[in-house]
């Protein structure tokens, strides 16, 4: 082979092996070695009974959620209640999760690991993801301070995360033997689904109820029978999928954001809206519309209540009207949903949405 064959081989032969060396050491594989092994937080689980308050700083908003006398709420969101298994999971993992390797302890390289200072600019336009975690107890004292940084995938093998941290007392980033999940903003603290009835439990709604404008829909009989428009206009046609859509307007209802309803001013003449459940079960919707078109934006106030139940017919397993009525209440009343137009828009429906086109009819 000739001196200019044996360079170009040599050269082909050394950036292989560059790129083998590089996918050995940036691949995704399961740690087999543990350098170290103790506590994350030491003597947490003692403490538990003594944090009134979780704070976190994440880009460039802050989460505080706090123990109230019925549980936790998040100050962020004027008290709204906290989902407990946010609080609860991320109890259990801070108390079981221990240091697996220790990184590095020079704050410039940091960044790599998303240990920086949350919120702080990046060469590249972006942000810190770091997540700033404070524990506090009920005089305002730090019972436990960290950094929660970027979740390295696959650690563990197939599943099993880890993530990197960083703790207030030592200044150096560690390698955790978990993951820790961290809500990041206010609203990710709780439980956003606002309701849930089935369009299959829904016997009647009434839209604008005592109005010139009144509209009712209901069924024939039962869960069973037909949705249908009462009375319908002579000479038009239902539209079937609306008349659906409509029924199932409280069905895995989700909220946008959420306020203290004496927050929100709804008007006296605020569209009105009764969904009635074949067991009995009357849930009302008041409705704040901002804005018109694509720029609307709906707030909506719901109250629960126990009504009668459809002569012979019940949803499977459904508890009494009443409980359901109690158990809604403790959910719904003294709050305001912001809720997506697509969902909303359908608790202000006037009769002719609800009809097909009159050309089409005829």
């Amino acid at each position: 082979m000739s001196p200019r064959g044996l360079l170009l081989l040599a050269t082909v032969t050394l950036g292989s092996v560059a790129l083998a060396a590089h996918a050995v050491m940036t691949r995704d594989v399961p740690v087999t070695t543990v350098a170290f092994d103790a506590p994350l937080l030491p003597g947490l689980a003692e403490k538990l009974d003594r944090v009134a308050a979780i704070k976190v700083r994440f880009e460039d908003k802050t989460a505080t959620v706090r123990r109230g006398e019925k549980g936790w709420v998040i100050e962020e969101l004027d008290g709204y209640p906290v989902d407990p298994e946010k609080v609860q999971g991320l109890a259990r993992s801070l108390v079981s999760a221990r240091l697996l390797e220790a990184k590095t302890d020079r704050p410039e390289r940091w960044a790599r690991l998303d240990l920086d200072e949350p919120g702080s600019p990046r060469p590249d336009g972006g942000k810190s993801r770091a997540k700033e975690l404070v524990l506090l107890d009920a005089e305002g004292k730090k019972l436990a301070e960290l950094v929660v940084g970027k979740t390295r995938y696959g650690a563990f093998g197939p599943g099993r995360g880890a993530v990197y941290v960083r703790r207030a007392e030592d200044g150096r980033a560690w390698l955790l033997d978990r993951r820790i999940e961290v809500p990041e903003e206010p609203i990710d603290w709780i439980d956003r689904q606002i309701v849930d009835l089935p369009s299959s439990s829904i016997a009647r709604v009434v839209l604008r109820p005592g109005s010139e404008n009144q509209v009712v829909v209901a069924r024939a009989s039962g869960e069973a029978g037909e949705l249908a428009l009462e009375p319908l206009p002579a000479g038009r046609t239902p539209d079937k999928d609306k008349l659906e859509r409509l029924a199932s307007a409280l069905s895995s209802l989700s909220l946008q954001a959420v306020r203290r309803a004496s927050e929100i001013a709804f008007p006296e003449d605020a569209p009105r809206a009764r969904f009635e459940t074949v067991d009995g079960l009357v849930v009302e919707a008041v409705v704040r519309q901002e804005g018109e078109g694509n720029d609307a934006v709906f707030w909506v106030r719901f109250a629960a209540a126990a009504g009668e139940a459809s002569p012979g017919a019940s949803s499977e397993g459904a508890k009494p009207a009443a409980e359901q009525a109690r158990a809604l209440a403790q959910r719904l009343d003294g709050w305001a949903f912001k809720l997506a137009k697509w969902s909303a828009e359908r608790l202000v429906w006037t009769v002719d949405e609800l009809l097909e086109p009159a050309e089409k009819t005829s």
